[in-house]
């Protein structure tokens, strides 16, 4: 396996880890992080990409960066804070650096039948009544919300 220096000096305890290093480490010690964003911070002090690709690596091998891990620990904070929909919440996710994928399945994994059902109350009490509950308009827009058929059927039933 071919090493560069940064990981031939860890790796043979020649030299105490490089500063991307532990200033990826001084980041992820503070908050939870996410690879596109804690890229973006190691950027601004002025890493090049060689040096932040090796700290971003290095620290999802060791379990200490998890893009999905942080992707449900932001959602469940949001959720409780914010009445936003699915779509909204995939949304800012995306706009924050998340893959797609990543988001979608954090959304499946945190938005449970009785999450999402809380998260629609909310956020038809936050927008208003509008059109009369049973109006199929109100239906077809919370759907492309991103709310499910199953929660949208509980919801209307209530």
């Amino acid at each position: 396996m071919r090493t560069n220096g940064m990981e031939r000096a860890c790796i043979d305890g020649e030299a105490s880890p490089p500063p991307v290093l532990k200033d990826a480490l001084r980041l992820v010690a503070r908050a939870e992080q996410f690879s596109s964003g804690l890229s973006l911070k190691l950027q601004r002090k002025g890493y090049s990409r060689a040096e932040i690709r090796f700290a971003v690596d290095a620290l999802g091998e060791a379990g200490m960066l998890d893009d999905l891990r942080y992707a449900r620990l932001w959602l469940a904070s949001r959720v409780k804070r914010k009445a936003d929909s699915p779509r909204e919440l995939l949304y800012a996710l995306c706009g924050k650096g998340i893959s797609r994928d990543t988001a979608v399945t954090a959304l499946k994994e945190t938005l449970t039948t009785d999450a999402q059902l809380a998260l629609l109350r909310r956020f038809v009490e936050k927008n208003g009544p509008g059109e009369p509950a049973n109006d199929k308009a109100v239906r077809k827009r919370l759907s492309f919300d991103g709310f499910s058929a199953e929660v949208l059927d509980s919801f209307f039933d209530e």
